[in-house]
């Protein structure tokens, strides 16, 4: 071979773009043929041990013995030397080169073994000569592969810029997302790009290229779900068709892939602090590249640099709730843990309440319904058959002492009277001339008759003078109606209308049976009122009535008490109600969530 040949031989080698596991097959190739050898190995230096890593031939022995003392020695040698060289002996031997190699790193020991055909020691002077320029091979094939790496490199992080450009003039999660997978779906020349994100313990598609909305309870995007939740779990890139190095599982990627027709599919994950929060799946129609290692490295970066910037946003574009049950969730995962967090906290935190429910006691107070009472409460009847006449309030209406309520048509009891007068004039003028006439007899008639019209006129004058109603008191109207009723009749007894007494009210708390006898002791109470809910007034229980009440809902006891300070609530009147909560013994909250479950089954089981 010419040394132009040999030359192009070994340039084609150091510009290899290959892997390395198939550079050194390659290299043990071309080293044989350089010297027209008859095998060539590649030995590597591992834990102490000589292992070979390419053969030329393949399926071929070679004729020296590549492993033991004997070979390690001459090893060694040639790293030290840099060529050993074993002519062929008498016997038709081949003779042996090994040649040290150059690799970049150290640590690493590797060694060309090349076997020649018998010949004279010039041979072997002269294919040393040759392969002493073929032993920098790999490291240039080494700093060749570096180099390109770090032109990948920088193309992938220019690349993360752009698109990092491209999405931070939007502020809200979904308008970023959109941003991010478009970009992504034209730099890529992908059909499609998925951004799902994890909610929980399962990933749910939050975007999709080209799609403003989609329905999550679509097959296809329950099936591309799962195909994440498959790269989630395994937290590495995984394509379909699969790379021949990857040992990842790739059945749902492949179940996706078929059933929808993709020509390849890959999911990139997106990690925050080394914990995987979304993914990216990228597709391709059946006519487009499938997806490399090149292409998932540069996914990887931008995934990288854009996964940060979704996690704040997902977090804060949000309800103010979720955002606090998240802040919680890492807040207790500091010292529970961050697997199953919400059930650990949820078991603490029930162990903690059933001990304070069990054994902290806690101020209990039995509930019941409660009505305004008055002292005085005074009705006020028609004093005599007639007609009303005029009506001067209504019920709610406060009055004073003297102030006039109501009045009755006087009318015809000034005819009454008037008559009664009269007649009462007549038998007066009759007693003066029986009296005149010394008439005994009718003398004593007339003083009969007199005395009846007076008595007559007397009744008439008290009528009148009740004619009009008046408050006996200072209080407040609180029945009686009258204003539709003016000029109708009235009977006498009919109560027309009734005043109470504002001072000295009281409330009559009504009690269930089964809880009087936690109050037997009870001297202090509060009530609300169902008009003013959010004041509450404090009671000072005097007495339990002793003798129970039947009511619809069952019996109870009404315990009487007198408001403390309610000379301040000017807007009181009689009738009010509301709920009442009386003071009763410290109980804790087992005994207060159990006690009714208690009673019904001793009342029901009981023997």
């Amino acid at each position: 071979m010419s040394s132009g040949e040999t030359y192009a031989r070994l340039e084609a080698c150091r510009l290899y773009e290959g892997t390395v596991k198939t550079f050194w097959p390659l290299f043990a190739r071309t080293c044989g043929e350089l010297v027209s050898a008859t095998a060539t190995r590649v030995s590597v230096k591992a834990d102490g041990v000589w292992r070979s890593v390419a053969a030329w031939p393949e399926g071929r022995e070679f004729p020296y013995g590549l492993q033991g003392p004997a070979f390690a020695e001459l090893a060694e040698r040639s790293i030290r030397e840099g060529v050993v060289m074993v002519p062929a002996n008498m016997d038709g031997a081949p003779g042996l080169l090994l040649l040290s190699l150059a690799t970049g790193e150290p640590t690493d020991a590797s060694v060309l073994a090349v076997a020649l055909a018998p010949g004279n020691l010039e041979d072997v002077d002269q294919a040393a000569a040759v392969l002493r320029l073929a032993v920098d091979t790999p490291l240039l094939f080494q700093r060749q592969r570096q180099l390109e790496r770090v032109r990948r490199d920088v193309a992938n992080y220019a690349q993360a810029l752009e698109v990092l450009a491209a999405t931070n003039v939007h502020t809200r999660f979904l308008t970023v997302s959109m941003a991010l997978i478009n970009e992504l779906a034209s730099r890529h020349r992908c059909s499609r790009v998925s951004l799902g994100w994890k909610e929980g313990v399962v990933i749910h598609v939050k975007a999709v290229s080209g799609t403003d909305r989609f329905e999550r309870r679509m097959e296809v995007v329950q099936r591309l779900e799962t195909a994440m939740e498959e790269a989630v779990e395994q937290d590495e890139e995984i394509a379909w068709p699969i790379w021949t190095d990857s040992d990842a599982v790739h059945r749902d990627h492949e179940n996706y892939a078929k059933v929808e027709r993709v020509g390849s599919v890959m999911s990139v994950p997106l990690r925050v602090d080394g914990e995987p929060r979304g993914v990216l799946t990228f597709e391709r129609g059946e006519s487009g590249a499938t997806f490399s290692e090149h292409d998932a490295l540069a996914l990887r970066v931008v995934a990288d640099q854009v996964a940060r910037r979704l996690d704040d946003l997902y977090r804060n574009d949000r309800w103010f709730g979720a955002r606090w049950a998240t802040a919680s969730r890492k807040w207790f995962a500091g010292f529970l843990g961050p697997k199953q967090t919400w059930l650990k906290l949820g078991a603490i935190t029930g162990a903690v309440g059933l001990a304070f429910a069990l054994f902290v006691p806690l101020s209990y107070r039995v509930n019941a319904n409660f009505i305004v009472r008055a002292e005085a409460l005074l009705h006020l009847p028609a004093p005599y058959e007639g007609y009303l006449s005029e009506v001067q309030v209504r019920p709610g209406d406060t009055v004073k002492a003297g102030d006039l309520l109501l009045s009755l048509d006087q009318s015809d009891l000034r005819v009454e009277r008037a008559a009664a007068l009269a007649e009462r004039q007549r038998f007066a003028s009759e007693m003066e001339r029986a009296e005149a006439d010394r008439k005994l007899a009718d003398l004593r008639a007339a003083q009969a008759a007199y005395a009846q019209a007076q008595a007559r006129v007397e009744l008439i004058d008290y009528r009148l003078s009740r004619a009009e109603m008046r408050a006996p008191f200072d209080g407040v109207v609180v029945d009686g109606d009258l204003r539709e009723r003016i000029g109708a009749p009235v009977k006498p007894g009919d109560v027309l209308m009734k005043v109470s007494r504002l001072a000295g009210l009281y409330v009559e708390m009504r009690v269930p049976e089964r809880d009087v006898d936690l109050i037997a002791g009870s001297e202090t109470a509060e009530v609300a009122f169902t008009t003013r809910p959010e004041d509450t007034f404090a009671v000072r229980i005097e007495r339990i009535e002793p003798a129970a009440q039947v009511e619809r809902e069952g019996n109870v006891f009404v315990v009487r008490g007198h408001l403390v300070n309610s000379e301040q609530a000017e807007w009181l009147r009689p009738g009010m109600s509301g709920i009442a909560k009386i003071e009763s013994d410290r109980r804790t909250l087992a005994w207060i969530a159990t006690h009714r479950l208690v009673d019904f089954v001793r009342l029901k089981f009981w023997w």
